[in-house]
């Protein structure tokens, strides 16, 4: 299970730090280049170099898939090449479809690839998530995204639809216990307080530190619960001079901010 694997893994790296694997093809050391031998050694390297410092690895499988069928390999082999590292992998798909597409989705995810966890956006109801977790994976259910212009959606309603998706996460947790989550944008600081109340004790999957311009202080200030969570970061790392010394910062940080 995907819970027992984080928690063993943040023993092990003695923090809640995730690190994103995006290879973003212009941002990719020139040592390294651009083809799929190139991406896959930088890739194995980030891992080797931040693994001490990572509770997780996150790779969006969208900058998989522009390379195409031979990035669906390299993604395939890149969770494996976590696994080997000792570490859970969250699959950043974002999916949002029911039943059938979804249970599609989910055994690409969970059979195929051998993620230990994926993204969801909720919105179509419980039909576009029970699919993953009948197929015994981890989902963390997007709820407070780390984008501004989400607020038009996710702040609408009383309440706001963000705790409508919490209120979801919680319904079904009772019926799949220990495979859901939240996804809650280190950007929210107006928010955090208020949903930290609402949202069970679900764990969270935070993004937003970093490039997005979240700062951990201000995020972990509003967060009174002490609640499991994954705290991503992805460019900030991945095209940091020294990733692992970028790594073992943003590890610390999180844990100052966490221990406030």
């Amino acid at each position: 299970m995907f819970i027992e694997k984080l928690r063993k893994a943040i023993t092990e790296s003695n923090g809640s730090l995730c690190v994103g694997l995006d290879p973003h093809l212009d941002l990719i050391p020139s040592r390294f280049g651009r083809t799929i031998t190139g991406i896959q050694a930088f890739l194995e390297w980030i891992i080797d170099e931040t693994v001490d410092h990572a509770c997780a690895y996150k790779p969006n499988s969208a900058f998989y898939e522009t390379l195409g069928a031979p990035g669906w390999q390299l993604l395939e082999h890149i969770i494996d090449r976590a696994h080997q590292a000792g570490r859970p992998v969250i699959l950043d798909a974002k999916r949002g479809d029911i039943a059938s597409t979804a249970a599609a989705y989910a055994t690409a995810a969970f059979d195929v690839l051998a993620a230990d966890a994926i993204t969801l956006v909720p919105y179509m109801g419980e039909d576009a998530i029970v699919p993953f977790l009948e197929q015994r994976g981890f989902a963390f259910l997007v709820a407070l995204p780390s984008n501004p212009s989400s607020r038009r959606i996710v702040d609408h309603g009383e309440p706001a639809l963000s705790e409508c998706v919490a209120a979801l996460a919680s319904e079904l947790n009772a019926r799949f216990p220990d495979q859901l989550g939240l996804v809650v944008g280190a950007t929210r600081t107006d928010s955090v307080k208020t949903f930290d109340t609402v949202a069970s004790d679900l764990p969270w999957l935070v993004p937003g530190l970093g490039a997005q311009g979240g700062q951990a202080a201000t995020f972990f200030a509003g967060v009174q619960q002490d609640r499991l969570m994954v705290v991503n970061v992805s460019r900030s790392i991945l095209f940091a001079p020294e990733p692992r010394q970028e790594a073992e910062s943003m590890k610390r940080e999180i844990q100052e901010a966490r221990n406030g």
